[in-house]
């Protein structure tokens, strides 16, 4: 008897504070809270059911990629397919609230703006997805990941996170968001200092990108910052360029725009690349022709035709000038010209290091191992070609060309 008495009083004492715990969390505590705290456990049980369940129907529908064509596998990306579940059973529980929580009650009010902080953290986040979605489904369209898209879409996410995070606080604090952005609007200036550099950039990275300046996949040349290679990346902050002997080098967006940087997307694009390369001619060797070198020449099939219609006197003809028709015709003879652009065999300044003839020509590709090969071959010819015209190139001595002078002026001096 006593024992129950006992256990009827423990009973009594968990009770009283079964409904204390209830009415704190906003349940009645009189007739049928117990109903309420059972439909609080299943509200939250069937919120999290839901969630699974929506996580593997898509999930499992995600395995279809493998059938669908490439914009479509962007689309279904996994993480943007559990932020479509979890967002899904969040709103659910978001209606379901008031059938386990009062809403007026302490609990209800704290559990009410977690669910709005989570909502509006959650969507800002679905809303970042669906713009690298976008701008996925942009680069897949044009075919090339090299088009400058990447900081207009860092500077939309910058712009959502921001507004977000406004909201959040307003939302914490119980203020209104205009009067958040209001008060924000007087720490600009602050704002603008503390993050100068940032906001050089952002800007410097827009111009980059909205006047085509550089994009990834061009070749620029920027001296000053020991910049020479090819883009890879693109950013807010900084533009990676790999260079010729793959080490990468970052460089900021402000650093390109206030510099002064060679971009040879332009040499790419025209179809030709350009040979402007000379060859320093002996000035003692430069003489007019005799029949006997006209008739030598003349055996040369590309000059044939030229030597037999000169005018006489045929011997007032420089061999230097036939050497540049020479050349000329040679290079039009070539598959390699690009004949659509300029091209001529022309003098420079002459100096102490004799007349530089200079070759200015486009080839009509663009492959830079071709183009040296190309070029090479070139001026391998035009040194090879002009000892028939009596012509030498011009050459600094060196110790052999000392010692063979020296060897023959002690032979003449013998004799």
């Amino acid at each position: 008897m006593e024992m129950n008495v006992e256990l009827a009083g423990d009973k009594s004492f968990l009770l009283r504070w079964m409904n204390i715990l209830l009415d704190w969390l906003g349940i009645n505590s009189g007739e049928g809270g117990y109903k309420s705290l059972f439909a609080a456990i299943v509200v939250v049980a069937v919120c999290v059911a839901i969630w699974r369940l929506l996580r593997f129907v898509l999930l499992r529908a995600n395995k279809i990629q493998d059938y669908i064509d490439t914009p479509l596998e962007v689309v279904l990306d996994i993480p943007n397919l559990e932020k479509i579940a979890l967002t899904i059973s969040v709103i659910i529980f978001y209606m379901m609230l008031p059938l386990a929580f009062d809403p007026a009650t302490t609990l209800g009010i704290v559990v009410r703006k977690g669910l709005d902080v989570m909502l509006v953290w959650m969507f800002t986040s679905a809303i970042n997805s669906v713009v690298r979605t976008v701008f996925s489904l942009i680069y897949l369209k044009r075919k090339t990941s090299g088009a400058p898209l990447k900081g207009f879409m860092q500077v939309i996410q910058i712009v959502l996170w921001v507004v977000a995070l406004i909201i959040i606080v307003s939302i914490v604090i119980d203020k209104s968001p205009v009067k958040l952005f209001t008060g924000l609007g007087a720490s600009l200036a602050v704002l603008s200092f503390v993050f100068k550099d940032t906001i050089l950039n952002l800007v410097s990275g827009i111009l980059l990108s909205s006047d085509k300046m550089v994009k990834v996949g061009d070749w620029i040349e920027m001296p000053s910052a020991g910049i020479d290679g090819t883009v890879i990346d693109m950013t807010l902050n900084t533009v990676k360029v790999r260079g010729w002997d793959n080490t990468i080098s970052n460089v900021s967006p402000y650093t390109l725009t206030t510099g002064t940087f060679k971009n040879w997307e332009g040499m790419f694009s025209s179809g030709g690349r350009r040979i402007c390369r000379s060859v320093d001619i002996d000035i003692n060797t430069v003489k007019f022709c005799s029949e006997e070198l006209l008739g030598r020449i003349a055996k040369i099939e590309l000059m044939s035709d030229y030597i037999a219609s000169l005018p006489e006197p045929r011997t007032q003809i420089s061999n230097l000038e036939l050497l540049r028709v020479y050349i000329e015709r040679y290079m039009e003879s070539q598959p390699w010209l690009n004949t659509k652009m300029l091209h001529m065999v022309r003098h420079l300044q002459s100096s102490d290091l004799g007349v530089p003839l200079q070759i200015y020509a486009f080839t009509a590709t663009t492959v830079w191992v071709e183009y040296e090969r190309i070029q090479a071959s070139l001026f391998e010819h035009i040194m090879a070609i002009a000892p028939l015209f009596d012509i030498r190139i011009f050459q600094r001595p060196s110790g052999s060309d000392l010692e063979k002078r020296t060897a023959v002026e002690d032979i003449e001096k013998i004799v």
